[in-house]
């Protein structure tokens, strides 16, 4: 029977045997060749701003583990001492360094921490309240101001201060470079309104058809200076219409304070001459758009019968004639520039510029200012429809203007269907037949209408009649104005 128990120890102390020698070689192989290694991880991050007079809260750390075969990876060690080195001041501005020492049996591990406590809150700038408005022009005394800082302090000595004109602003830098500013608005108060000086008066006049310009005006205020730029002018002078019209001037300074004048302008008509219907048989032979090449001609024929007939003239290049018509008796009167319907009666301004242009034109060649008119196309045109009402308003404005316009009885058609001297000659006979007064229309830049000529004056002076030149006082024999 105690065979058995040995065998059974036998076998047990073999089993341990091996067991120990596992253990053994185990241990060779975790802490022989697995070699150990301590680290301290930080939690949060490694350089940390804290603002100045905020407290400090320590993000922590950890130790961690490593080994070369095993725990490559590593695990946190909870019983690992963790010691925190610091000399951080949060009351004081400046870069700490916080060193974390931990300790495993015999490893040992640090790490470190950069704190840096910064000031970066502005300081506060306080205006003092002013007591009241200022008058304007008053010089500014200033009301107070006081400036801190959550780190400096008392820093009022350390404000830059600039003043303008109704402004004053305030700068100041705290130690650790931040900035504050603030502005007052300087209250003032002004009554005194702008002053607005009309040049040439508050009224003036002027005669129909002569172009309004504003005389001009000024503006001067107390504070803001010279305002003539700023100033609205309303009303409006139709010039070409006889009768009184109002011109406002305001201006409004920067304190709201207002100044309105008012300027009358009288828009003055020229007298009419009254009519005067001459006795007897009377022709006017009147000729328009030249003077032109077949001119000279057709004087050389009136003078040859000492008759005085009127030319309505354009700028036709034959300007030197003009003088000629003039020294010989005739009438000279105007026409147009350029006869371009749609520039000449495009507007009232328009028309009275070409209508001076042209008076200037035959001045400067004849010496004589003349006020002798003939609307292009007649008072009757439709041509100038495109600009309603145009003719209506041109006939009474001419005449207020101190101009005379004559349209014409008796048309020689040579503008028209006429192209021959005979039918020309008829045309006029058959009309002036039918008047005891009469305006022939004719036109010196068509040769054969020229040709005719000689032949009307011949039978008109063998028929009892007259010839004269169209003034200021002939009858006009307007026509119907159709626009």
């Amino acid at each position: 029977m105690k065979r058995p128990e040995n065998s059974l120890w036998k076998w047990l102390l073999g089993i341990l045997a091996v067991l120990v020698l596992l253990a053994a070689a185990a241990y060779v192989v975790v802490f022989r060749f697995n070699t150990f290694s301590l680290v301290v991880q930080l939690e949060g991050e490694p350089d940390m701003l804290l603002e100045y007079g905020t407290d400090y809260q320590e993000p922590g750390a950890q130790a961690i583990l490593y080994g070369t075969l095993f725990l490559k990876e590593g695990i946190p060690v909870p019983d690992a001492q963790i010691r925190i080195d610091s000399l951080l001041q949060p009351d004081q501005l400046g870069k700490y360094t916080l060193t974390y020492n931990a300790q495993l049996e015999w490893l040992t591990a640090s790490a470190q921490r950069t704190v840096r406590v910064v000031d970066r809150e502005s300081p506060v700038i306080v205006l003092t309240e002013p007591d009241g408005p200022l008058l304007a022009g008053t010089a500014y005394e200033e009301d107070g101001f006081v400036a801190t800082d959550n780190y400096d302090g008392d820093i009022t000595d350390r404000v830059i201060r600039h003043e303008s004109y109704g402004k004053v602003s305030y700068t100041v830098l705290d130690s650790s470079g931040n900035p504050a500013y603030a502005e007052r608005e300087i209250p003032y108060y002004d009554p005194i309104a702008p002053v607005i000086h009309l040049q040439d008066g508050d009224h003036i006049s002027i005669p129909t058809g002569s172009f309004f310009v504003d005389p001009g005006f000024t503006a001067e205020d107390n504070v803001d200076g010279d305002m003539t730029q700023l100033v609205e002018v309303e009303g409006q002078v139709l010039w070409y219409v006889p009768g009184t019209y109002q011109l406002t001037y305001s201006v409004t300074d920067g304190f709201e304070n207002n100044t309105t004048v008012t300027r009358t302008v009288e828009v003055v008509a020229q007298p009419r001459p009254e009519t005067k219907t001459p006795t007897g048989k009377v022709i006017y032979l009147s000729f328009d758009d030249g003077p032109g090449p077949y001119t000279d001609a057709l004087l050389d024929v009136l003078a040859k019968y000492k008759v005085k007939a009127t030319f309505f003239v354009v700028d036709s290049g034959y300007n030197q004639q003009m003088k000629r018509i003039v020294q010989e008796g005739h009438s000279i009167g105007i026409h147009s520039v350029n006869h371009d319907y749609h520039e000449i009666y495009a507007s009232p301004e328009a028309f009275f510029d070409d209508l001076h242009r042209m008076q200037d034109i035959i001045y400067n060649n004849t010496g004589v200012q003349t006020t002798l008119l003939r609307f292009p196309g007649g008072s009757s045109n439709t041509i100038s429809c495109f600009n309603e009402g145009i003719m209506s308003t041109l006939t009474e404005a001419v005449q207020d203007a101190g101009f005379q316009y004559f349209d014409w009885n008796v048309d020689s058609d040579d503008a028209g269907r006429a192209n021959k001297s005979k039918t020309v000659f008829d045309n006029v006979r058959e009309g002036v037949s039918s008047h005891r007064v009469s305006v022939v229309l004719q036109h010196d830049i068509r040769d054969f209408s020229v040709d005719a000529v000689e032949d009307i004056i011949l039978w008109c002076l063998e028929n009892g009649y007259t010839f004269l030149p169209l003034t200021a006082d002939s009858p006009g024999f307007h026509h119907g104005v159709r626009n």
